[in-house]
């Protein structure tokens, strides 16, 4: 029974923290660019839309990788610790598990009416993170924070969000 509750609860808890990840850069993306294709067809305006289709494109890379942490965490755990591996594999409490950590989410969700997420540095260092594997200058990174967090973030002060330093953003 306690072997029962604890494959529940950590396959809960890897699909709450998988949605928190991956749904508010995206649906904010998405929400981003609906906003803009309506718009007019001025030069300005193309631009935005592109910064918004870049921002969405960042989302969904930032979403596939949280997705590679997760199961390459659930890789890792299965091979230094087998037997719990092997638990895992023969319960049929992996779906059940990932279902209650969704109805979690969406009970917050509901709750309190707005999406669960983390923080604004989680989701700008994901994507930062995708950039900086092809070109980690700080213009770049820089750039590309600002057009990120004025797509996929939302409407919170871009300027909070900092780069380098060994201090948190919040603390600057």
């Amino acid at each position: 029974m306690l072997r029962e509750i604890f494959i529940l609860l950590s396959c809960g808890s890897v699909g709450y923290a998988w949605l928190c990840a991956v749904t508010s850069p995206v649906v904010r993306a998405i929400g981003s660019l609906a906003s803009r294709v309506s718009g007019s067809t001025r030069d300005e305006a193309s631009r935005d839309r592109l910064g918004a289709w870049l921002a969405l494109a960042l989302a969904v890379g930032a979403a596939l990788l949280w997705t590679a942490i997760i199961a390459a965490a659930i890789l890792l755990f299965m091979m230094l610790v087998p037997r719990a591996g092997l638990a895992l594999l023969s319960s049929q409490l992996f779906w059940p598990g990932i279902g209650a950590g969704a109805a979690v989410w969406l009970g917050q969700f509901a709750a309190r009416i707005r999406v669960p997420r983390f923080s604004d540095n989680v989701e700008a260092a994901a994507a930062l993170a995708i950039v900086a594997l092809v070109d980690d200058s700080p213009e770049t990174l820089t750039r590309v924070h600002h057009l990120y967090a004025s797509h996929a973030i939302g409407p919170r002060d871009p300027a909070r969000l900092r780069l380098g330093g060994s201090r948190p953003a919040a603390a600057a």
